[in-house]
Parts: C-alpha cells; structure tokens; sequence
C-alpha cells in the first residue's frame, strides 16, 4: 500500500498527493475510525454485560477503544518496525489532554452553540460534587503515564519527548523485555486501585447508561474488521510520509520519522474513539456516565500499558530469533 501511495506522489504534484493524503487523513481520523470504534464499542459492551457482568462494562468499553493502537503496532511489527510500540505508549499522553481538557471543552461549546447553557451549569456542579472521583482518575491517568515514559525509554534509550535519531542503536532484547515488565507492574497496581475504588463506589460501575449498547457479535467483528483495514491504510501512509517528507519531518521528529510519527501523530490519532467515548458520557450528566467519560483516559492508559507489554515482549522474542529491526 506504501508503494502505491509513493508512486502516486510520483505521479502527481507535491500539492495534489498532500491534498489526497491529507483528505485520507481527515476522513479516516474524524468519520471512519470513531463511528467504526463506536458500532465495535457499543457491541462489545453489551456482549460483556451479557457474559462478563455489568460491572465489567466500563472496561470493556474503554479498553476496546484501544484496538487502533494495538493494530498499529501489530502492523508495525510485522514491517520490522519497533516504532510502532511507540503508538500506545504515546496515546497515555494524548489522553490525558484529550479526556481531561479537550472532550469536556467540546462539550461546553457545543452546548453553548445550541444555548443550553443549564447543562453547563449541571457539568460544573457534578464534577464540584465528584472531585474525588476525577482526582482519581487524573492521578492514575498520569500515573500510567510515567510508566509508559519509563517503557518508552527502555525501548529507544530517550526520554519521549526526545527527537530520535535513525541511527539510533537499537536497544537490546533484555531492555526490551524489561520494559515489558514495567508495563505489567503499571497495569497491575492499576487493577489493585481500581478494585478497592469498585468496593467503596460499585454503584459507577453498575449504573451506566445502557441505552445503545447492543450484544452483537456481528456488529464486533465488523467493527473490528474495518478498524484494522484503517489502521493498515494509516500505517501505509506514515510508511509513504516517512519516504516522501523524510528531510521536513525529521526537523520535527528526529531522522527516525516512522517512530515521531507514531508517537505523536499515530497516538493522537487512535485516541480519537477514546475521545468519542468521553465526549458521549460527559453530556448523559451522571455520576457513572462521568465515571466512564474519566475512565476513557485512565482505563485507556492502562490497556495501553498492556498493549506496549505485548509489545515489547513479543520484539524481545523476535530479536532473539534473531530477526532484524529497525525503528
């Protein structure tokens, strides 16, 4: 698929192939990937209210708006690229702006476009009454943050803010794996602080908003289909951007432009059904519709966690067999 869009770019002028990857772009991130992520979403939340229980609802449904970056990476790994563990390593940063700053900013205005200026009033006093439920969720948000600084450091040697060089020396397989195990020890407390926060409040977990949750196996896995054909034709366009662009985007990157552009484009942009998810539960104006619209950030950054584990591990066991990667 990169080739294809290379030859486009050679086939066309400079300003037609960046309106066609920008108009991909555009579509793919603000239509295509969220309403897909939402029909995946909305199934896999009924399916596990059927199977799993209620309370397993708001889990769920933060951790399948995941999948993006979990198929980014997998994608990435089979082109013998690393940096596509970077893509939910960086998704803990973006949802910390998005859920926290930009979801409830968009929710504000929209109601201030339609004059429903009551319902800005009723967000502010919920979130004065649960301010102890949104310091949780900031501080484990942030919290998972740091862990995946932490992996993402054992992975290219460099704090993540930290333009990388393509020559960069590809860390070992004993870092890799150890910072695999750092995303295990992040997502382990945060099931350890989550669970007593299900004792004290099990009514957030159990009183979510159900209205448009449907058990579909059918609507899942066609929802899941069409995200991973959407993160194939992304990951072709950042492989296309990293060839074509490569001397404009290494003075924002680094010179390894495919690892930059996974962290902060790839990141923001599988972020986006997070976001959806948050924008949705803010406006219900429940305390366990809150719960979830939170969560979209700090159960997100834990499932990211585990997807950079994954990850890791499974680069550390590729090194050793003694495959070749690049970032």
């Amino acid at each position: 698929m990169e080739n294809l869009m290379i030859q486009l770019h050679e086939l066309t002028n400079e300003v037609t192939f960046l309106s066609i990857s920008l108009a991909i772009a555009v579509v793919f991130c603000l239509w295509l990937i969220p309403k897909t992520t939402d029909v995946m979403v909305n199934s896999a939340a009924g399916l596990a209210g059927k199977y799993l229980g209620r309370d397993k609802r708001t889990l769920v449904i933060n951790a399948s708006t995941n999948n993006p970056e979990l198929f980014l990476m997998i994608l990435s790994l089979s082109l013998f690229r690393l940096g596509g563990i970077a893509t939910p390593l960086g998704s803990n940063f973006s949802n910390l702006y998005l859920m926290f700053f930009v979801a409830p900013i968009i929710v504000i205005c929209k109601w201030i476009v339609f004059g429903k200026f009551d319902k800005v009033s009723i967000l502010w006093k919920l979130i004065l009454k649960e301010k102890r439920l949104v310091l949780w969720h900031l501080f484990m948000s942030f919290v998972m943050f740091v862990f995946a600084s932490t992996a993402y450091w054992c992975l290219t040697g460099v704090i993540e803010f930290t333009p990388l060089e393509e020559q960069t020396q590809l860390r070992t397989w004993p870092w890799l794996g150890f910072g695999g195990i750092v995303c295990c020890v992040g997502v382990f407390l945060f099931f350890q602080y989550e669970r007593r926060l299900k004792v004290r409040r099990p009514e957030l977990f159990e009183d979510i908003n159900e209205e448009n949750y449907e058990a579909s196996w059918i609507q899942f896995l066609l929802g899941t289909a069409v995200l991973v054909a959407s993160c194939y034709i992304l990951n072709s366009l950042f492989l296309a951007w990293t060839e074509v662009y490569a001397s404009i985007l290494s003075k924002v990157f680094g010179t390894a432009v495919f690892a930059g552009l996974h962290y902060f484009l790839g990141s923001l942009i599988s972020s986006l059904p997070e976001t959806t998810v948050a924008i949705e539960n803010y406006e219900r104006l429940t305390s366990p519709d809150l719960n979830t619209a939170l969560a979209s950030a700090s159960q997100s950054n834990m499932t990211n966690l585990a997807i950079g584990c994954l990850g890791s591990l499974l680069a550390s066991l590729l090194l050793l067999a003694g495959l070749s990667y690049q970032l």
